[in-house]
Formats: C-alpha cells, structure tokens, sequence
C-alpha cells in the first residue's frame, strides 16, 4: 500500500442513484429537458457503479485545484499541524513521527492553518470563517444554533431562519414559498433544512461559513451568504469510533463509524448514530411529557475511489426521527372571564372560552391533551463528487437527490380540555344538552423532493491567472399539506352544506371533510433554476491580485394552492364557507446577473487588504396557502417581485505569530426586499368576515439600507488550543417601504391590534386594522450587536494525557421578530454561557466530555408567534431560546 502521505484523497462526496416515480409536471414546466436532465443523474449513477466495481482502482492522479468557495477539503497529513515541542536530533525524529500517528488517531482534527485548500479559502478576499470537528467537540460549538451564532454577521433564531447582515429568512425556515437567501451544503449539495449543518462530528467534519452574495465559484445562487459542511471521507487505514453518552433527563446517544480500504484502491466509510432527547418540558396540567423530544437515527454508507487521473465519491445517507412539537409560552387564555375571548372564533367554537385550567406562561411548561408528533421518513440522500484530470484543467462534478416524508400533529388549543357542557359554560349559545367539542389539533403532510447537478472546468494555476467556469441545474418538486381540525367534532362537520353563495353548482354539495378540519391547504411548488459562472484570479503584480466573477441565474417557479374553509357549529351544523377564490396558480420566470470584484493587496503571505463589490440576485416569492391573487394583474398579492443586493466593502486579514485578525465593513442596499407580513383570510371578498387563520405573505419594500462593521481574532496560544472571538455591529434600516408611485394606498396592516386600547373595549385602536408604512423601521431578526466568545485551552498533562477546558460566549442585543417595530415585537437582549471540559488519554484514543449549556440558565424569548387558537382574535405566545442542557460523552478512537 503506498503512504498516506503520497496518497490521501479528498473528502468529496455523493449523489444520486434514487429513482421516484415522477409527478405530472405542471402547466409551464419543460418536461423534456427536466427529462434530459434526469437522463443525465441516472447516467452519472450508472458510471458511479460501473466505477465502483473496477479492479483498476489507483491511488494516483491530480486533484482537482481549489476554487475560491470550493466545497471540498484538500487537506492532507503533512498540511495538518504539528503538537511537538521543539526538539533536535533523534528526539525530534522520534516525536514527529509519534505526533504524526496522534494526528491520524484523532480524525476530527483535520482543520489547518497551513494547506493548500485551507489556505485558499483564507486567502479569498471576502469575509469568511471555518470551524473543525475539533474545534466543534472541544468548544461545545456542535449544535447548528451554536455554529450560527458564533460566526460574525449571522444570525439564527429557533425556527431556524437564518440571515447574514440582515439578509435571509425573516421567517421560519419551514415557511413555503420563499427560498433561502443563505444556502446550505453538505459537500457541495444543496441542503434545505438548517438544522443539518449541525450534523453529528461522527459524520460531519469542518464547516465553511461566507458572507455575502455567493456562487460565482460554485453551487446555487446565495444572495446573502453560504454554510458548507464538509463531512469525514473513506480513511487509507482502518478507523473505527465509537461515542456513548448521557444527559439530563435520561437522554443519551450512541453511535459509531469504521471506515477504511476494502482493496488497496477501494475505500469505505460507514457510519451509525440514535440520539433521544426526552422532553424536559413539565406538565401544569394535562398530559405528562409533552413538549419538545427527540429520537433521531441516522445510518450513512460511503464509497471512494480513483481511476488514472478520475477520482469519485459517493455518501449514502438516511435519516429518520420519531420526535415531540415544542408549545409556546401563554400569557393569558382567551376564556373571556375578563373581556378577552368570545364564546365563538372565527370558523368554531373558541376551546378555551370559560377555561380556568393553569396557563403555561412559564417557559417549558404545558397544558394539553396530546404529546404530539414530528416524524420523518423516507428520507435518503444520496451525494457524488467526482474530478477529471483533463491535462489543462480539471473536470468537477457535483449531483445529488434528496427525498422524504415528514408529517406531524400538535395541540392547537393549548389546553387539556377536550369539551365543555353547553349549557354551564357559554348558557343559551348552543342547543341544550350540547357538549361542545375542544380537542383542536393541527396536523401537516409534506411529500417532497429534490435534485441538482453541476459541472466546473477549473483551472490548475501556477501561473498570474486562475480561472474556472460552471453550470447548475436544480429540480426541486415539494407536495405539502396543512389542516386543522377538531378530532372529537359531531359527524355533521364530516359531510358539511354549501355555506358560501354561488361556491358550487346548483345543487352540487360540498366534497366530503374526512379529517374534521375546519381549516385545510394543499401546496404544490415547483422549482427549476439553471446558471452559468465563471470566477478568475489575476495577480497583477506579486502583491496585487484582481479577484472577480459573474453568474446568470435563470429560474422557474410555479405553484397550484387551495385551501377551504369550514365553519362549525356543533352539535348540528358545518358548512363550507370558503371564499369564492380559494385557489390559485401562480407562475413566474425570473432571471438575473451576480457577481463579485474585489482588489486585493497582498503584502505578505496570509495578510491582504481588500475592496469589493458585490451584486446578488434572488427569484420571487409566492404566498401560498390562503395566498390568493388580487383584482389588479398587474399587483397579483400573492407574489412578491425578485429582489437585488449591492454590497460595498473594505476588510482584510492579518496575521502574527499565533494571532489572526479577520475584519471588514461593509454598506448594502437591498432593492425590493421581501418582507414577511402576517395577516388572516376572509370569505365572501376583501370586506367580508375574518375567518380563516394567521398566515404570511410576501410584500415588497422599495429600498433598505444596511451597513455594519464585523471582526474576528483567532488565537493558538499553543498547538493544543485555539480561542476565537468575535464582534458584529449592523444598522439595519427601511429606508423606503413603499416605492414612489405607491400613493395614499400604500403600506401594511398589523393583524396584532387589537381593536379596542382598553379592556373594557370602550376606546377604539385607531391602528387596528389600519395601512402603516414601514418606512424607518428595523428590518426583522437584525440585532445591533453581537459578541461571542468560544475555544479551548489545552493542559499538558504529560503521560496523562490532555485538558481541555473551553465553552462559548454569545451576547446579541435586543431585536424585533417583526417588521412592526412595536414593543410587543421585541425580543430582548440575552448572554449565553456554555461550558466543557475534555480529557483525552496520551494515545488520544479516549475522550470524556462533559458538556453545560447556557450555564446560567437564561431564559429569553427567541420569537413569538401570531395565532388564532380557535378565538376570533390574535393572539401572540412566545417561543423561548434553549434552557440549561448537560451531557456526558465518551468517544474511542480503533
């Protein structure tokens, strides 16, 4: 077997070979070419096995060179750093050696500060940050909220919107009909769920994070930054791990990867890990252990090999969870005992009217009859990437396909009531005898999927100029369903009557409610993007280099949605009551330029000063779900207009001794944002009655102006610790909601006001209901200031081993989780403090981690949430940030 150091390949990874029976294609959709593109994922499976099953396999061959935002890690043994004191002769020899195998048994250890790729990537003149599975374990940085928040210019809250300088999700990440602004990779495929860039340090390994419109290098147009997570690749040499822990609550995990060769040309990596996190939420009432819980599996299989100057990888993975919804934090019922509920909402009875049950309105604390469920199945991914020396340049290739089935069930009521008498509680409002039905629950079915492809010709350098050109291709076709219902209602609501003039034919009843509901929405959303970009160094002189790159996107979406309404008044009577338009078909083509320029000076390896520019482009949003277009076609409501970014900026890094300095400032101006409003549906047209539930849709604000400043310093006090700090501020601002022709009709409603100011409802709200301009607002989920704080501090302990205390810091200014700059909408400040502390024996085979999260127990208001529950009025509950976590784990290196 050659060396590993003449012979370490890159971690590169998989794609593609799940075949799904596919869906009639929509109106506007170019079956043929989606048809040639699959042609074409098949075919790269195809030559992924025929490949596989080659004897001819060799360890030889050029890798491919590195791209500016490359997804891969070219790391090799020697880049790695050395842990040896300073010796001479013999010893030296000696230690290098015995630190070289250290370096091999500790695997998560493959971050540098040296290197080819590493290098690269620090040397790219945009703001940028990295982390590595070391860092991750040793820091207590593993969970995808804590590698957010510890990066400058990103923010997260718990839904898991993410943005960067203010641009990305206002929303929850689960909204529909709006894209990530900031994308997420595993290897270079496009990842839609946040959650897995936190993917376990078992299967995960080092995570890139950059700032600012991205994509001229590779993958899917990014307007406001990119997260990257490079996963542990098929080992030369046999390695095993295996992990077993315990925490609070009975929670425990256990999991463990071998990987290795299966010839001297073949490798292999498999990989196994369940994780159950019970909930620690408690029960004022109700059912016990309700609230947020986890069980996860996730199992992965991984192939690698090479042929001459051909090298492939390919990751299998799947992942399946059986978990609990979490309950947001009351402040009150709307039982109307003190003028704050009606004995009747908007499409039924209102569960909580007369309750006098506990409120939750502690954090973690609940009241309902069901636990609940989030589960997960059906989910594979399958990832290939694979490079061709071609002699002048090297042939990239990344593919993938995602598939899965999630559905879910919830208390909607918040309370453990499930009926009430009549005749007791609301007396003369229902027939007598009536026992008024409050098991109301939401439910949702999502059936999606999704598949890219991408090919880059990058050149090898060695010379003034570097260069590279790409396309991309990404399928994406998602079927979801949402409905609410009430499980224990009278069998009139399963077959109702015609309620809305003119819905049907005459004489046409309404189609069967089997599920109960009284309210349901289906979305099928259809999306077809394709772009070419290029990307090319120059270095004008040895200290001046010329790094820019364009990229033209054009997109495709289309969607069909279509809700209902059903009105229920038990014990004799449902009607449908949906308005007239309760469907719609929206359809868009958009299509624009990006890029980046950037003038770097260089006066030093490692240090530069850069300049840049940079335009960012992204498609338009649907509302779906009671989205509906409006009288006006050219103003349809229920799309918001593709939106554009310029970013001007200055920064640089520097770097002394174990010191590194990363810093920059920057102004943007964002053209035709798409703010996220909530509002509610109606019957019967605009004037009619309020019936349907909270939802969000998309407006346009003409101009935003956000500038800021961020910097961050690394410090390796020595080879065993690395401590990293961080500061963001950022002014974000709506400068201009309403463009200038938007006239006296212009702005937005908050469906929050309440109608009246007092109790007694005697005082009318002069804002309830009334069109606000946004104009000089902050921009949601944009906090001013940030500070964090993570690392660790390695402790000789000689023939003992390691210490390695560490944790984070994470301070974040108070911010609004709404356009509406109200104090109802302001999330307060918080400092978050988690603590570990590591041993590791002095062959670095045994770690025990113990691990406190937010030490301190702060317990903070990360978002609120604007709903109905079955009332006639909004209500808004607070959804609260993480509470103290401890964890135990024991990790053994084969």
């Amino acid at each position: 077997m050659t060396s590993k150091k003449e012979s370490r390949k890159t971690p590169l990874r998989n794609a593609v070979c799940a075949k799904r029976l596919q869906k009639p294609a929509m109106n506007g959709i170019n079956g043929g070419a989606e048809s040639a593109m699959k042609n074409l994922l098949y075919i790269s499976c195809a030559a992924a096995a025929f490949f596989a099953c080659d004897g001819a396999y060799a360890q030889s061959g050029s890798r491919a060179a590195g791209s500016q935002e490359s997804p891969a890690n070219d790391s090799t043994d020697e880049d790695r750093p050395q842990n040896a004191e300073s010796t001479t002769g013999d010893d030296q020899s000696q230690q290098q050696e015995d630190n070289e195998d250290r370096q091999v048994v500790v695997e998560e250890r493959s971050i540098v500060v040296t290197g080819s790729r590493f290098q690269e990537f620090l040397d790219q003149p945009q703001p940028k940050s990295i982390i590595s599975a070391e860092d991750r374990n040793l820091g207590g940085v593993n969970t995808s909220t804590e590698l957010v928040r510890q990066q400058p210019g990103f923010n997260i809250t718990d839904d898991f919107g993410i943005n960067v300088r203010g641009i990305g999700r206002q929303t929850a990440q689960t909204l529909l009909g709006q894209e990530n602004t900031v994308v997420q990779y595993i290897d270079g495929f496009i990842n839609l769920v946040p959650a897995n860039i936190g993917e376990s340090t078992l299967f995960g390994g080092n995570v890139t994070f950059v700032r600012g419109p991205a994509g001229t290098t590779y993958g899917r147009n990014a307007i406001a930054g990119a997260i990257n997570v490079i996963s542990r690749a098929p080992t030369e040499e046999f390695t095993a791990q295996a992990q077993a822990g315990f925490g609070r609550d009975g929670a425990y995990n256990v999991g463990a990867n071998i990987a290795g060769p299966l010839t001297d040309n073949l490798g292999f990596r498999v990989g196994i890990q369940e994780i159950v996190q019970p909930t620690i939420f408690e029960a004022v009432a109700g059912v016990d252990d309700a609230g947020f819980a986890v069980s996860n599996l996730y199992v992965e299989f991984q192939l690698e090999w090479n042929i001459g100057g051909f090298h492939i990888r390919n990751r299998a993975t799947t992942f399946t969870y059986d978990n609990q919804p979490g309950y947001a934090t009351l402040s009150r019922y709307n039982n109307g005992l003190n003028n704050n509920g009606a004995v009747f909402g908007a499409l039924s009875p209102n569960p909580q009217f007369g309750y006098t049950g506990p409120v939750p309105s502690e954090p973690y604390t609940t009241n309902v009859n069901i636990a609940g469920y989030d589960r997960l199945r059906e989910n594979f991914q399958d990832i290939v990437n694979a490079d061709l020396d071609l002699g002048f340049a090297n042939l990239v290739y990344v593919g993938g396909y995602q598939t899965y089935l999630a559905t879910g069930q919830s208390d909607r009521d918040l309370t453990s009531r499930t009926s009430y008498d009549g005749d007791t509680v609301a007396p003369g409002t229902f027939a007598p005898g009536t026992q008024v039905p409050t098991d109301y629950r939401t439910n949702y079915r999502n059936d999606n999927y999704f598949w890219s492809q991408e090919v880059r010709l990058e050149g090898k350098g060695g010379g003034p100029v570097d260069w590279l050109a790409g396309f991309y291709y990404y399928n994406q076709d998602f079927d979801e369903q949402f409905w609410e219902n009430i499980v224990n209602a009278t069998d009139p609501i399963l077959t109702p009557i015609v309620g809305t003039p003119g819905l049907y034919p005459e004489g046409t009843p309404p189609p069967p409610n089997p599920r109960r509901s009284t309210f349901e929405q289906r979305n099928l959303y259809e999306i077809r993007s394709t772009a070419l970009f290029g990307n090319a160094t120059f270095d004008i002189t040895p200290t001046l280099r010329f790094d820019g790159g364009l990229r033209y996107t054009w997109d495709e979406k289309e969607a069909h949605t279509n809700f209902r309404f059903v009105y229920y008044y038990p014990p004799f009577y449902a009607a449908d009551f949906s308005p007239l338009i309760h469907s719609a078909d929206p359809f868009r083509r958009d299509q624009g330029l990006s890029g980046r320029a950037a003038l770097a000076w260089r006066p030093s390896p490692g240090d530069q000063l850069y300049a840049s520019y940079a335009r960012g482009y992204q498609s338009s949003a649907f509302t779906l779900g009671q989205g509906v277009p409006g009288p006006d076609p050219d103003n349809p409501q229920n799309i918001a207009d593709k939106e554009h970014l310029d970013v001007y900026e200055v920064g640089g890094n520097w770097t002394a001794g174990r010191l590194r300095f990363d810093g920059s400032a920057f102004y943007q101006i964002f053209h035709d944002q798409q703010i996220p409003i909530s509002t509610r549906g109606t019957i019967n047209g605009p004037d009619g009655p309020v019936l349907g539930p909270v939802f969000t849709r998309f407006e346009n604000a003409d101009k935003t102006e956000i500038y800021g400043v961020e910097g961050q310093i690394s410090w390796r006090p020595n080879d065993q610790s690395n401590i990293i700090a961080s500061y963001t501020y950022l002014h974000p601002k709506i400068t201009d909601f309403c463009p200038d022709s938007g006239g006296p009709t212009c702005g937005v409603v908050d469906v929050s006001e309440p109608a009246f100011l007092d109790a007694a409802g005697t005082i009318p709200n002069p804002l309830s209901g009334a069109l606000q301009d946004l104009s000089g607002n902050e921009l949601p989920r944009a906090p001013r200031h940030k500070v964090t704080l993570y690392g660790y501090y390695g402790i000789d302990l000689g023939s003992a081993g390691h210490l390695y205390p560490g944790g984070s810091v994470f301070y974040q200014s108070s911010f609004y989780n709404s356009p509406f700059t109200v104090p109802r909408f302001r999330r307060p400040e918080r400092t978050v403090v988690n603590a570990t502390l590591t041993y590791r024996t002095a062959d670095d085979r045994l770690d025990l981690t113990g691990v406190v999260s937010n030490l301190f127990r702060n317990r903070y208001a990360d978002n609120s949430v604007l709903t109905t529950f079955g009332a006639s009025n909004v209500t808004q509950a607070d959804i609260f940030g993480a509470d103290r976590y401890w964890t135990v784990t024991a990790r053994y290196r084969f």
